[in-house]
């Protein structure tokens, strides 16, 4: 018995430390009515997405700040310029795109705002859709805030995956 306890004594913190590892919630989906930095940066994303799809090059370039870089996992950082030049190319072309669960931490001048984008886009004969984690650095220039940094990773490829939701009208 006595070494039945001393067992339990011994196992107890272990039991403990397992029980706190972190878990990714699972999401419920639920109408969240929007803060007032995620309804404007909502709405300067889906501009920039806009401009992206009517290859609007010099709407482009006016939202996007003289050294903005965006950065992929396992690649070197791409000036915005280089990145606006390949997607301006004729032979991309967003069909498609949604912004969802974004989040905005006001920083003052600055802005970091994440969201997942979900798009269906053809690269040339290639398939690129899939979805998004996205992480922007937006910074204020006067009156106009400018993308200076976005980090963009594909959570997935599958275009089947990247279901974009019906509309419900209160977007």
């Amino acid at each position: 018995m006595k070494l039945c306890w001393i067992f339990i004594f011994l196992l107890t913190p272990v039991l403990n430390c397992l029980s706190q590892e972190p878990v990714k919630p699972k999401l419920t989906p639920r109408i969240i009515t929007g803060t007032r930095q995620v309804t404007f940066f909502s709405g300067l994303e889906k501009q920039l997405l806009q401009a992206l799809q009517k290859k609007d090059k010099s709407g482009l370039q006016k939202m996007v700040a003289d050294e903005c870089q965006i950065a992929f996992p396992k690649a070197d950082p791409l000036d915005c310029g280089d990145w606006i030049d390949s997607v301006m190319a004729k032979d991309f072309d967003l069909k498609s795109f949604s912004v969802r669960n974004m989040s905005v931490t006001d920083l003052g001048d600055a802005a970091l705002v994440n969201y997942d984008r979900v798009q269906h886009a053809t690269q040339g004969t290639r398939d690129v859709s899939g979805e998004f984690f996205v992480l922007d650095v937006w910074r204020k220039s006067g009156d106009a805030w400018k993308l200076t940094n976005r980090y963009v990773s594909r959570e997935s490829n599958s275009a089947t995956a990247a279901k974009l939701p019906t509309p419900s009208g209160k977007e």
